[in-house]
């Protein structure tokens, strides 16, 4: 069972400050755990010597982010790597399962407390001083940024600090009231320019955080998100205790997300509408939670269509609805790399998406796994719904679709990047994605 740890008060980092800045300050490297058996582990290629990782997490609640951090960090754990997973505030009822190798440190806090958040973090590095500093999301960046500026100060800390960015900033920037979003990104900037590493989730993302968020080229690496693991497959074959899929008498139409205006469920809802006239028993089911709910059901009244449409909230095991849903869509106006796509796209689903700036085309290969259609498109999209509806139901898995998103491929390049050898890191690039920026090779 994972432990949860209370880091101590946030107010007595000063006091271990003059202890800790007379300690050896060079980065400690500490010796993976079952080395000798790194074959076994598949870690014949990777530096036999991967230093105490700490990733910096604001939450466990389950959803795209914090569920890709935890895979990387159970992947890490499995590898033998010695991670701490330190958050903001321990949940009390944890969606994430942690691999029992795993250290989780409460800092007692909450994604708000910014101040309390990059004092109890400075602490932790402070005490444990880890050889790596690993942070997602670009307000959990600025916070670890800021926190580890702190303790070099105080207390010579010299951990390399790795950030990774979960969305194409350029658009999600717009969606924080002003002057919000341009503080925010400011900060962020300022953080990318501290990063030893930044990782981005996309070729698109890559391009955005080059050119938008003004970041050294030589610092960023693509690493795709570890999203296909073995107990996706294992949750598919759970029970929904939904009775339109329980019963399955008319074909239903899935999607899944944060309920807000990057989804752009509204014209998924318009869409549907009009699928509704050529096929009146079809029926929608979007996953998730989000300020726009009220919205999205009073458009769905007013369209004619609320029995057929239904917002069943988050849901814990999303697997189930997308084995058993007819097709999977993706309306998003933006994303950075949509994880339920991959996921909807190994469980063998029909899919259609938007064509949007990053991730979608990445992912089905330009249109290869699913059509393509405009951002906003209310007529492309319900074509494609309708033609994907009507067409003879086939499994379509195939593993070639997703190689580049499993667990194993994707955390060992994280090993790469913590264990500081550049020069393999950029050995080799995957000669299919040609990727326009670095990657670290599997």
């Amino acid at each position: 069972m994972t432990r949860f740890l209370r880091v101590g008060s946030v107010a007595s980092v000063g006091q271990h400050a003059l202890k800790l800045r007379r300690r050896e300050t060079r980065p400690r490297r500490v010796t993976v755990r079952n080395a000798s058996n790194s074959k076994i582990l598949g870690l014949k290629e990777i530096s036999p010597a991967v230093g105490r990782v700490a990733i910096y997490l604001d939450s466990l609640q389950g959803y795209g982010a914090d569920k890709v951090l935890v895979k990387i960090t159970n992947g890490l754990a499995q590898k033998g790597v010695q991670v701490d997973l330190v958050v903001a505030k321990k949940p009390e009822h944890p969606v994430q399962e942690l691999h029992p190798g795993v250290q989780v440190l409460n800092l007692g806090s909450s994604r708000k407390q910014i101040l309390r958040n990059v004092l109890g973090l400075s602490r932790y590095l402070s005490i444990h001083q880890p050889d790596v500093l690993f942070s997602s999301i670009h307000f959990n960046n600025v916070t670890a940024t800021t926190a580890l500026a702190l303790s070099q100060v105080l207390s010579g800390v010299s951990s390399r600090l790795v950030l990774r960015q979960a969305n194409t900033l350029r658009h999600h920037l717009k969606s924080y009231p002003f002057p919000v979003g341009h503080a925010l990104g400011f900060c962020t900037r300022l953080s990318y320019k501290r990063a030893d590493t930044i990782i981005s989730q996309s070729e698109g993302m890559s391009r955005d955080v080059k050119d938008f968020m003004k970041a050294d080229p030589e610092k960023i690496r693509l690493i795709y998100n570890p999203t296909v693991t073995p107990d996706i497959f294992e949750k598919a074959q759970q029970p929904t205790n939904h009775v339109w899929f329980d019963q399955h008498t008319a074909p239903i139409v899935l999607a899944a997300g944060r309920l807000k205006p990057q989804k752009d469920f509204t014209t998924l809802i318009r869409a549907f509408a009009d699928v509704k006239q050529t096929i009146p028993e079809a029926r929608l089911v979007i996953l998730g939670d989000g300020p726009q709910r009220q919205e999205l059901e009073t458009l769905a009244a007013e369209l004619g269509i609320a029995d057929s449409v239904d917002l069943p909230g988050f849901q814990r095991n999303p697997y189930a609805f997308i084995a058993m849903a007819d097709m999977f869509i993706l309306s998003s106006r933006y994303e950075g790399l949509p994880n339920i796509l991959i996921e909807a796209l190994a469980l063998g689903k029909r899919i259609v998406a938007t064509d949007c700036e990053s991730g979608p085309a990445e992912i089905l290969q330009q249109g290869k796994y699913g059509p393509l259609v405009p951002v906003g498109s209310r007529d492309r999209m319900a074509d494609a719904i309708r033609e994907a509806l009507q067409q003879p139901y086939a499994c379509l898995r195939m593993p070639q679709a997703t190689a580049n998103f499993t667990q194993d491929t994707q955390v060992e390049k994280y090993i790469r990047i913590f264990s500081n050898s550049p020069s393999k890191e950029r050995q080799a690039t995957s000669p299919e994605l040609k990727p326009r920026l670095p990657e670290a090779s599997p």
